[in-house]
């Protein structure tokens, strides 16, 4: 189907970020066709044209939520005061895996995906943890995001590391009895992690607008064979590596005494440190880190959200893109943001940064945060040329957002009020690959009512009959990783503090 949206407020975020106060995008298929003042006479020769009026619309590229757990989407709001160490042992317990059929893991993906969709997102990048090492929970996910029509760029995670060896101090602290049951938890190996990628990329690569990723999940939980076989990947299939590094303290603590050195050292010596590696949240990261991921031009993740909720820290935004390195926004998992919804992690990291200096030239402001939130994206799943922006040529990925909404009367700047002002009740249209998927706030592939209440069974099932014993788990583990974490936060390992006010180190403007 052919598509003209006429009359809108355009924010082609081009290049040369073109705004046309009042114009037309042409869409062909999936495609855009051009963009301009009056493109009627030009629409008018196509067959099975719909006309869109955006006469009171803001007519914006769809945002990418370039990292996301979907399979958290049963605990949102579960947790709180609780670093990431010790959050992980609540939300993934070492020696448990919660049982869900198909179904529920389709459900829970289905909630991620509506709520993003209703905030903007058109691509999704999705991290989904899968603790069985089976295929169905990347099944059910990808599912879910076919029904929606929404991108899904979802990684096969892969970990073959032990619990006490992808954490410090561990096997110190904990009694031998327990080491030896952890141990003895049964994890694939690299052969089979590589096989179940390929398993589930022969199912779901380049089908439905769905691709499938390579996801080591830290460098501490994988040895390196399998992150050299991953680089290897990587290298002969053009893929992107999403892999959580330097999140906290604790991890820098974990590289010093794993390896001799840090994690971003350790995944150059496996051949990971390309252009195609995206680093989620790299908040601990010395200089020379810096310098080596610019030199490799590799990608990070930005997920304020969640930092601030597990106390992580604040990434270095400025100085690692003043060093070539490409960041994208995440809202993180939504058990550690507690939501999908991308315009919150937009906010927030649109404000976070403007604590740290009093030079205000350094602050992060919300165009840098739309960078993020589409070019940023879009390099780090090395799809730059298909998505990102309104120019002709691209995927159709397109939000119409109401001008008359609370936070963008008077109209005064779009991204500034979608930072600061706006809620995500304002996306009222979506269009992804050409398709609408969403039309004046209501789902069009999906029926969300009656999804709703299946959603919500399946939640209060979850929470029921998986959430206590979790929590027993949990609970085995919890005083040895306090000792742990302790221990880890008191190193000192020559980076001081990651948030402190300084003075203005020259004049500003």
């Amino acid at each position: 189907m052919n598509r003209l949206i006429r009359h809108g407020y355009i924010v082609t975020n081009d290049i040369h970020q073109t705004v046309l106060e009042r114009g037309d995008v042409l869409i062909c298929g999936d495609t855009i066709a051009a963009v301009g003042a009056d493109l009627s006479q030009q629409a008018s020769a196509l067959p099975d044209l719909e006309t869109i009026d955006a006469a009171n619309r803001i007519v914006m590229p769809g945002l990418i939520d370039a990292h996301m757990h979907s399979n958290e989407g049963f605990e949102m709001g579960r947790y709180d005061n609780l670093p990431l160490e010790i959050w992980l042992s609540e939300v993934y317990p070492p020696a448990h895996v919660p049982h869900m059929t198909w179904r529920d893991k389709y459900l829970r993906a289905m909630l991620v995906g509506i709520v993003s969709i209703r905030s903007g997102v058109t691509t999704l990048q999705d991290d989904v943890l899968n603790l069985a090492f089976t295929p169905d929970a990347v099944d059910a996910t990808a599912s879910a995001y076919r029904d929606l029509g929404l991108r899904g760029w979802i990684t096969a995670s892969m970990w073959d590391e032990g619990y006490c060896d992808s954490l410090p101090f561990l096997r110190n602290i904990m009694p031998e009895a327990l080491v030896q049951t952890l141990d003895a938890l049964p994890v694939p190996g690299p052969k089979d992690q590589i096989a179940l990628f390929h398993q589930l990329r022969d199912s779901w690569h380049e089908k439905d607008n769905m691709r499938i990723i390579l996801g080591p999940c830290g460098p501490q939980r994988c040895s390196p064979e399998l992150l050299g076989a991953v680089a290897d990947l990587s290298r002969s299939l053009d893929l992107p590596i999403h892999c959580h590094v330097l999140e906290t303290k604790t991890q820098a603590v974990t590289g010093q005494e794993k390896y001799g050195k840090t994690l971003v050292g350790f995944l150059a010596d496996v051949g990971c440190l390309t252009h195609r590696l995206t680093m989620n949240h790299a908040i601990w990261l010395t200089e020379s880190d810096i310098e080596m991921m610019g030199d490799a031009g590799c990608s990070i993740t930005h997920n304020p959200l969640a930092n601030l909720k597990l106390g992580s820290g604040v990434s270095p935004v400025r100085t690692l893109l003043r060093s070539g390195v490409n960041v994208a926004l995440g809202c993180d998992g939504v058990a550690s943001a507690d939501t999908a919804d991308m315009f919150q992690a937009f906010k927030a990291a649109s404000m976070v940064h403007k604590i740290g200096t009093f030079d205000y030239s350094e602050w992060i402001g919300a165009h840098d945060v739309m960078q993020m939130a589409t070019h940023g994206g879009a390099r780090s799943g090395l799809m730059g040329d298909a998505v990102g922006s309104i120019e002709v040529g691209k995927q159709a990925d397109i939000i119409l957002l109401d001008r008359h909404e609370w936070g963008l009367m008077p109209l005064h700047d779009p991204v500034q009020q979608i930072a600061f002002s706006a809620s995500s009740e304002a996306v009222q249209t979506s269009i992804i690959a050409g398709k609408v998927v969403m039309k004046d706030r209501k789902l069009c592939c999906v029926d969300e009512e009656a999804l709703r209440g299946e959603i919500a069974e399946a939640a209060d099932r979850f929470l029921r009959e998986e959430c206590p014993q979790m929590t027993r788990h949990a609970a085995t583990v919890r005083p040895f990783l306090d000792q742990m974490y302790a221990k880890a936060t008191e190193r000192e390992i020559g980076l001081g503090p990651r948030v402190r006010l300084q003075p203005a180190s020259k004049a500003v403007r």
